[in-house]
């Protein structure tokens, strides 16, 4: 007995708290965790998990912050792992990523300038999931029903949404209480339309948003609200139970990312069929016609971890070959190299890597790539558009009066 109780006391708690509540992705998430305790009986991992809403608002800050900081925290590529370093939160994983040639078991790709894993050349992020950030999914039944198939342009995106509007469907829902769902998509569609070195100046608070291009941009919003597109409840509406009314049919369309995957167990029925493509071009001429909107997500060890030591084990762990397999096959799109070929892949997340992989360029959502509250105004701009509530016009001319009121961010 005295036995036991040494070894009981002499466990080590590794905290990690992150947003994934439920679905295949947390049930591999378990499967993987139990896998490395029963591998590593002397480390236990502690999850603090908040949901997706509240984890980004509250919960991530209030840990960062508190007295006893998480060991690992979830976190998304670009700003807010350059917030994290300047804020003293991240660790810097140069030398752990340099042993056992961890860092060369991921794609080249996610170690670029421009992936946001790194900061000054040190790699801060471990990559997790590449995340496809908006794509619209659609239910075959209805399309098929009205005959219709997946556009190829913006107006034949227009119509569809007016065909079905007219046949009293709800052709969109959107659950943008907290604004990014809708504004990533804005952030995505903005930069289909508008030159790129303005729509970084601008986001950069650089150049105004009041100018006819991204007018356009907000304005392609305002013609799928007359056109009768969206939910009427959207503004108040949660993202959560946004994707349960796809789910349960209460919509034909849902603009979201590629974690809808990994939630169609929890939230169809049996039998259930969807598809997905991606924003239809808009400009044929512009060099982001055909791109995406993704983004790295992974995990970030604490500059002040308790236990660095035994959170990097867990982690190289969690990015072995054998764990990211599992992970793959829950929906997710694996950053390590070789596991998307040796993965039973289900035909969606198929359909993602194709897409992905395909694209003239991935563009990062907005939040993730320039100052959050830069990005928090666009978002509520985009839903006055959307909504009804302003004309882009005037929610471009409240945008630039919101961040000269603001600051440089």
């Amino acid at each position: 007995m005295l036995l036991l109780s040494t070894a009981a006391m002499a466990q080590t708690e590794v905290r990690f708290t992150h947003s994934i509540t439920g679905g295949a992705s947390r049930e591999a998430l378990d499967s993987i965790i139990a896998d490395f305790q029963a591998a590593n009986p002397d480390i236990k991992i502690k999850e603090i998990v908040f949901d997706d809403d509240q984890y980004s608002n509250q919960g991530l800050i209030t840990q960062l912050k508190s007295n006893e900081v998480p060991d690992i925290f979830f976190e998304w590529a670009g700003f807010p792992v350059q917030r994290d370093v300047a804020a003293g939160y991240a660790y810097d994983l140069t030398e752990a990523m340099a042993a056992d040639g961890w860092k060369d078991s991921f794609s080249p790709a996610v170690w670029t300038d421009g992936a946001g894993t790194m900061v000054d050349g040190k790699p801060y992020l471990v990559p997790l999931s590449l995340d496809l950030t908006n794509t619209i999914w659609y239910n075959k039944k209805i399309f098929a029903e009205h005959n219709l198939t997946p556009p190829k342009s913006w107006d034949e995106f227009v119509a569809l949404n007016k065909t079905l509007a007219e046949a009293g469907e709800t052709p969109i829902v959107e659950g943008n209480n907290e604004f990014w769902p809708l504004g990533n998509w804005a952030g995505h569609i903005a930069a289909m339309v508008v030159p790129p070195d303005a729509y970084i100046a601008a986001f950069k608070q650089e150049a105004p948003f009041n100018t006819p291009e991204f007018e356009k941009a907000l304005n392609l919003l305002v013609g799928l609200h007359d056109v009768g597109a969206f939910n009427k409840d959207m503004q108040a509406l949660g993202a959560d139970p946004a994707m349960a009314t796809f789910f349960q049919e209460g919509a034909v369309m849902h603009p979201i990312g590629s974690w809808l995957v990994s939630e169609t167990a929890n939230l169809a029925d049996e039998g259930f069929e969807y598809g997905q493509f991606n924003t239809p071009v808009i400009d044929p001429g512009h060099p982001l016609a055909n791109s995406v909107i993704g983004t790295i997500t992974g995990l970030v060890v604490h500059k002040n971890a308790p236990h660095p030591a035994e959170a990097i084990k867990f982690l190289k762990f969690l990015t072995s070959e054998a764990s990211q397999i599992k992970w793959a096959e829950s929906g997710q799109m694996s950053p390590v190299q070789g596991v998307s070929d040796k993965a039973k892949l289900d035909e969606q997340t198929q359909a993602m890597l194709a897409l992905m992989s395909g694209a003239s360029g991935i563009v990062p959502p907005p939040d993730n790539k320039y100052p959050v509250p830069v990005a928090e105004a666009f978002y509520q701009a985009a839903a006055f558009a959307a909504s009804g509530e302003k004309s882009a016009k005037d929610a471009l001319v409240w945008l630039d009066e919101t961040l000269a009121a603001m600051g440089k961010q």
